[in-house]
């Protein structure tokens, strides 16, 4: 009897500590619970104002301007290679095989030398108009954070990443006159004297919300 009775009282004593150890880890995971800030969440359109916002529209009036002369140029030079298929169609008859198919020759790969011009354009003109758009998203992130802080809040969501919202969350006009207070107008490269990127994948980190700017080719 005497000996149940003693590990009867070590085994009340490990369960008490036991108890105590969880009750220890009970409290400090309260705790750490009080500690952590109860999120304020805001929203903001990133949509809108990569669209409305006055840098925005200035970049988009540069792209369509370089657009604009591109097209002009494409047509021209295509009036011009179709003027000499026709010529070339004509002369058929008149020339003897191996000069004809010398001529044919030339002329397919000034049309692949044109489609290879009018690639290389279309490219340089995207990664113009991203690099700009990079520079605005960059400054949305820190506007957003700035009226973020003044305004309370300690957590910021896209507009397009939510369904349902208060619209007392919305920060987005906040966003916007602030940004176009700050960033009126940003450059805009000649995609014609674009260098090739050194490293494709740093021009789309940071921002969240725009597509890689795409590599571009050395300039022939």
């Amino acid at each position: 009897m005497k000996t149940s009775s003693i590990f009867t009282r070590a085994a009340a004593a490990a369960l008490f500590a036991g108890s105590m150890l969880l009750g220890t880890t009970a409290i400090a995971g309260q705790a750490a619970a009080e500690k952590r800030p109860t999120p304020i969440l805001g929203i903001v359109d990133t949509d809108l104002l990569l669209q409305d916002s006055l840098a925005a529209k200035g970049v988009r009036l540069e792209r369509d301007k370089f657009a604009t002369t591109y097209q002009n140029q494409v047509k021209d030079m295509e009036t011009k290679l179709r003027a000499e298929d026709q010529a070339l169609a004509q002369q058929r008859s008149v020339l003897a095989p191996d000069v004809f198919q010398q001529q044919a020759t030339t002329f397919q790969q000034k049309l692949v030398d044109f489609q290879t011009q009018v690639k290389d354009k279309q490219e340089r003109l995207d990664y113009s108009f991203q690099q700009s758009m990079q520079k605005i998203g960059e400054q949305i992130m820190l506007v957003t954070s700035e009226v973020s802080k003044e305004a309370g809040i300690n957590a910021v969501m896209a507009r397009n990443q939510l369904m349902i919202f208060d619209p007392g969350m919305d920060i987005t006009k906040l966003v916007l006159d602030r940004l176009n207070q700050r960033l009126a107008s940003v450059p805009f490269q000649n995609p014609d004297t674009l260098q090739r990127q050194a490293d494709p994948a740093a021009a789309a980190a940071g921002v969240p919300g725009l597509p890689a700017a795409p590599a571009i080719p050395a300039k022939k």
